[in-house]
This record gives structure tokens, C-alpha cells and sequence, in this order.
């Protein structure tokens, strides 16, 4: 599961709103083997972020281009 830090709703191929609260939910693996599209745009963070499990956790980086993914499930609370 991921939390997105800029997110936008996309309706009838267009960008409509931007979103707050979004999560990526799914098999990592599974969501990688459905990218379609990649852009030439990568960002790296400049937050200091942590991945944990179990009371564990240990800095990250975050970073990642504009892609276009098959499907996927969102999740989030609907506002409005």
C-alpha cells in the first residue's frame, strides 16, 4: 500500500480535481507488470519518509516519474 503525496482525478481522459487521502492498494509485483506508459519526469523527494513493519522502521527515499498503470485499485473517503 501506498500513500500519495499529488494525486489528480482524471475524467474522460482529463485531469478534474486534485485528491487528498489517496492510497495505491495491491501486490507490488502484480501492479509493476501492469505499467503501460512511463514518463521522462522523475522527482525525488526532498521529505524524509520511513518504511516500517512491526515497531521497525527506517528512512527512505521517495521518488518515482509519471506512469500509467492498467489497473489498479484506489482507495480513499470520498469528500462531497
Amino acid at each position: 500500500m501506498f500513500s500519495l503525496t499529488e494525486s489528480y482525478l482524471i475524467e474522460d481522459g482529463k485531469i478534474t480535481a486534485p485528491l487528498k487521502g489517496v492510497n495505491l492498494i495491491g501486490n507490488g509485483p502484480d501492479v509493476l507488470r501492469r505499467v503501460t506508459m512511463l514518463g521522462n519526469d522523475v522527482e525525488v523527494s526532498d521529505g524524509i519518509w520511513t518504511c516500517g513493519k512491526d515497531g521497525q522502521s527506517v528512512p527512505v527515499g521517495v521518488g518515482c516519474p509519471t506512469i500509467k498503470i492498467d489497473r489498479i485499485t484506489v482507495g480513499g473517503t470520498k469528500i462531497g
